[in-house]
């Protein structure tokens, strides 16, 4: 998995991955969060446009970043999620937690 981000507003980064959010990977992600949100990167998007599969760790590494973020008064956006990772988000009723946007640009507007 590759993980990059970049900072597209004062207070907002987007945070793109690429590959398989899984068991193997998911640490790197969680971690990756928490590193972002601990130095002030309280607006977050995640774009999945590139991330084929999710399993349940990785979307507990989403949930875990999602809840760190809003404990410090900011939010997470999800962007670009493919056809798997919508049916796991409706699956567990995860997409009524995170909002989840089509782009990242939609995504950015919601944080605003």
């Amino acid at each position: 998995m590759e993980i990059s981000q970049r900072p597209l507003e004062a207070d907002i980064v987007l945070v793109r991955l690429a590959g398989r959010l899984d068991a193997r990977f998911s640490p790197q992600v969680r971690a990756t969060l928490q590193e972002l949100v601990e130095t002030g990167r309280l607006k977050i998007i995640i774009d999945l446009q590139e991330v084929p599969f999710i399993d349940s760790s990785g979307l507990a590494a989403l949930v875990s970043g999602l809840r760190v973020a809003r404990e410090k008064g900011g939010n997470l956006a999800l962007s670009g999620a493919q056809s798997q990772a919508q049916v796991v988000f409706q699956l567990t009723m995860l997409d009524r937690v995170f909002a989840i946007h089509p782009s990242f640009e939609e995504a950015k507007q919601s944080l605003i």
